[in-house]
């Protein structure tokens, strides 16, 4: 019986990969609702998501690189978690084709080097720290040379008088200038689309 069991057991695992293949691939952004954000007086952009990952499948299972505090890896399904309602979306380039081996590879080693980096809290593209959309931008953007986004300054985005003397008393008046990327045009970005599955 043992090794009917173990044939079981590897087959229900190699489905379970197989599913998982199909679903997610190498270089997908998946947008959540983070729970633990809350509501943030950092704009989102037209969506309702707050979060994001890039995921790269290892051994057979889909890995979320996602620039929080630190820089971390899930796995998908604890990533998933984090969701209000569980709910997620995905996003994956129009020209797959880019995404060959070595593209993949750079990609993963550029995620891996960002391990344990802090979190970004002066929103800025011009430092080594990185805050959640800028990581996934700077990704695309150097190892690919994709602009996922275009840098807006803050003020473009922001309109409620509230809002704006909070942000420039936390972070000072040049935060209303400071160009940075957010989740929302990467989501509407031109080039990603939802895949089939999605």
């Amino acid at each position: 019986m043992r090794p009917l069991k173990i044939i079981i057991i590897l087959a229900l695992f190699s489905i379970a990969n197989f599913s998982y293949s199909q679903k997610y691939m190498d270089g997908d952004i998946i947008f959540i609702k983070n729970k633990k954000m809350g509501t943030s007086l950092i704009p989102n952009g037209k969506t309702k998501f707050n979060y994001l990952g890039v995921i790269f499948i290892e051994n057979g299972v889909p890995m979320v690189y996602h620039a929080t505090e630190p820089v971390s890896s899930s796995n998908v399904d604890d990533f998933i978690a984090l969701s209000e309602g569980k709910e997620y979306k995905i996003r994956r380039l129009y020209e797959q084709e880019l995404l060959d081996k070595d593209v993949v590879a750079t990609m993963r080693s550029f995620a891996k080097a960002k391990l344990d980096s802090h979190y970004d809290n002066k929103l800025t593209l011009n430092n080594d720290e990185l805050y959640n959309a800028e990581f996934v931008y700077k990704m695309f953007q150097q190892c690919l040379g994709i602009p996922l986004a275009k840098p807006k300054t803050l003020q473009s985005y922001k309109n409620d008088a509230a809002s704006i003397d909070f942000l420039k008393d936390a972070y000072g008046p040049a935060i209303l200038t400071e160009k940075m990327v957010v989740i929302g045009d990467i989501y509407n970005s031109e080039y990603v689309a939802a895949p089939d599955t999605d």
